[in-house]
């Protein structure tokens, strides 16, 4: 019984070390925390390449579908572009100087095709427009984009391989 309560404890530190924010205290600050120390760690060019996209608003990505909904960030560009489920998407990262695990990506653009999953779609282009910051776990394999609160708007898996057809 024991080493299933050390288990259990052990696995909420972990998923509270991988979140994007961090505690308020009373004076609305944020207290300093392990999960953030690491995202701090991270940079943007840990992010670069093509990212599946998993959830979007807690909401797992539907697994039945024609193409795969994914990002891809290009760092040295400072451009993003993909997939959202119907139609590509294009535009620009940005950074806040001197805040390595902030990422805005303001003005996307995407066709205008339609699909089974348009919905779907809608909720990933508007996740996006709240992004302010990142964070990935510590094998840098899911990557985390959070809102300015800290919550999670977007998880994404790094693409090994799979064609993701651009």
């Amino acid at each position: 019984m024991k080493k299933v309560t050390m288990s259990c404890a052990l696995m909420c530190a972990l998923l509270g070390m991988m979140s994007c924010g961090g505690n308020k205290n009373a004076a609305g600050r944020a207290d300093e925390t392990a999960a953030e120390r690491t995202v701090e760690q991270a940079v943007l060019a840990d992010i670069a390449g093509e990212w599946i996209i998993k959830a979007v608003n807690g909401k797992d990505m539907p697994d039945a579908m024609e193409r795969t909904p994914f990002l891809a960030f290009d760092v040295e560009e400072m451009r993003v572009y993909g997939f959202a489920s119907c139609n590509l998407v294009n535009g620009a990262i940005q950074q806040e100087e001197g805040q390595p695990a902030s990422l805005r990506m303001p003005q996307m653009v995407s066709t205008m095709m339609a699909g089974p999953h348009l919905e779907l779609e809608q909720e990933v282009l508007k996740a996006t427009e709240q992004v302010t910051s990142f964070a990935l776990n510590e094998q840098k394999d899911v990557l985390t984009l959070c809102d300015a609160e800290g919550k999670e708007l977007l998880r994404l898996q790094k693409n090994t391989g799979e064609k993701l057809g651009h």
